[in-house]
């Protein structure tokens, strides 16, 4: 082959690789474009002890501080507890996140537990870090009809959050659920399979209620308590399914 030709090859080779490294790219920058008028929640179980969550988490990240997509999709990080044994204690697990994750084991008959694992609108689930199943998951859900509308308001005093949830549930059987979360916090891992990493959580849940509302209008107030310590707080609330928890309504009160 002569030297020209070899610079033809090259060049196609590079090109080549360039069209399948952008097609591989998620198209974050879109999404919001291509989103319906339903908000969206993202449930990511996650762990600091677990070696392939970070970039999950990182992916929430991006989720959580991309201001076109505020109010459009509301991430949530529920750290579960499992992980605990294995050499790092997450300061954020708890047992209710592994609760809420063996639910969706059942519910959409998932072989087993896994991180990083996300749920989208409580129907459909992939990889955490698979950014184009959660991106298309994403943009399916807010173009389905929802079940009911909310308006979800929060106000700091003191140690407390004072919430109000306001709208309308458009059928029988669904719970109202209230996450209490929180962005931005740094943890230097000490230990574990990701020791000596500095990692940034976001959608935090601090605090989950779960509240039995009928058919028809909704007017809840509701009192939280909250860790002085704790600075970037929001408030997210959805309608969701008791038999398939299927998400089909959801607000949120981002941090200020």
């Amino acid at each position: 082959m002569t030297p020209r030709a070899l610079a033809f090859a090259a060049a196609a080779f590079i090109i080549a690789i360039v069209v399948v490294a952008l097609s591989a790219a998620p198209d974050s920058k879109a999404l919001d474009a291509r989103l319906g008028a339903t908000p969206v929640v993202v449930e990511l179980f996650t762990s600091q002890g677990c070696s392939s969550c970070p970039p999950a988490d990182a992916f929430l990240h991006t989720l959580s501080n991309d201001a076109r997509l505020r109010g459009k999709v509301i991430p949530l990080a529920f750290h579960v507890d499992y992980w605990d044994r294995l050499g790092w204690r997450d300061p954020f697990s708890s047992r209710i996140a592994t609760q809420r994750q063996m639910a969706y084991v059942r519910s959409l008959k998932v072989t087993g537990a896994y991180t990083p694992q996300i749920v989208v609108s409580g129907a459909k689930e992939m990889i955490g870090s698979n950014e184009h199943a959660v991106d298309a998951a994403i943009e399916a859900a807010s173009k389905e009809a929802p079940s009911g509308t909310l308006r979800v308001t929060r106000d700091r005093v003191g140690d407390s959050i004072n919430i109000t949830v306001r709208g309308d549930a458009a059928r029988d059987g669904q719970d109202l659920i209230v996450a209490l979360y929180e962005d931005g916090v740094t943890t230097n891992v000490g230990s574990g399979e990701n020791g000596g990493r500095v990692i940034v959580n976001d959608g935090i849940v601090r605090h989950f209620i779960r509240v039995d509302v009928p058919q028809g209008a909704i007017d809840r107030k509701l009192t939280i308590a909250a860790d002085a310590a704790w600075r970037k707080l929001g408030v997210a609330a959805f309608l969701q399914e008791r038999g398939t928890l299927k998400i089909g309504a959801a607000a949120d009160a981002p941090p200020s």
